[in-house]
């Protein structure tokens, strides 16, 4: 068993209501798209966003921008513990035409991931990937990674906290411009790692000196729109709108 200290267990059972069950929920209902089939229910429920999207819609965004170039391809991802000394969480997404339409859930306290967190507390990201790339071929779950995305478990944890001090996101204003700074410490602190570079990572670097600059006026505003009476008549405006459905 995989020890957590009670802040990762706190972090991760949110980060799995807020992140991989839509996640999932999602990759499944691509799947079935892209295999012709009906869905029983075509709503998604996107992350801790109070909205309601078509998965068709998702669907047809995702294979017209081809989301998996912005990463590579397949996707092994690695969540690791605080310390980053330890694999709490890891799965291989694969995709099709574009679309993300598996995903490998995988065992952390399995023997791979010895290896692996060995690899990542030196920040080996090249022997980490080439390590994984050579594991799911030989366990036959894919032909090919495209890349390996490393992430510490703190990254969800600025997310976290921006979605909590916005009432739970509807203070939409304020949830923003904080998610805006949480951005940019996840980016300073390396919460977030690709392997090789890909798209999205560069994307995410060439935004930094923007998310830097506006760090300086995001303090003094948030401070506005969080006090009392401004949160309040920004919530009571949300609630009329959410949850908003949007069709394909």
């Amino acid at each position: 068993m995989v020890a957590l200290t009670q802040e990762e267990k706190e972090i991760k059972e949110w980060a799995g209501k807020a992140f991989k069950e839509p996640w999932l929920d999602l990759v499944q209902k691509c799947s079935k798209i892209s295999r012709g089939e009906k869905l029983d229910d075509v709503w998604y429920h996107p992350f801790f966003l109070d909205v309601l999207i078509d998965a068709r819609l998702m669907y047809k965004v995702m294979k017209t921008i081809r989301l998996s170039n912005f990463v590579n391809g397949n996707l092994f991802t690695i969540i690791l513990s605080k310390k980053e000394d330890r694999v709490i969480w890891a799965a291989f997404e694969k995709q099709k035409d574009g679309v993300f339409t598996e995903a490998i859930l995988l065992n952390p306290e399995e023997k791979w991931t010895d290896k692996v967190a060995e690899l990542l507390f030196v920040d080996n990201l090249q022997g980490a990937y080439e390590y994984v790339q050579s594991w799911v071929r030989k366990n036959e779950l894919g032909d090919s990674v495209g890349a390996i995305k490393v992430a510490n478990i703190m990254f969800f944890k600025a997310i976290k906290d921006a979605w909590e001090k916005s009432s739970e996101g509807k203070n939409l204003p304020l949830f923003l411009l904080l998610f805006i700074d949480a951005v940019k410490t996840i980016v300073e602190k390396r919460w977030l790692r690709f392997y090789p570079e890909v798209p999205l990572s560069i994307l995410i670097k060439l935004s930094y000196p923007l998310l830097r600059e506006l760090s300086y006026i995001t303090y003094p505003i948030s401070k506005v729109l969080s006090m009392k009476p401004v949160n309040e008549v920004l919530v009571a405006y949300n609630s009329f709108f959410v949850p908003v459905k949007i069709s394909a």
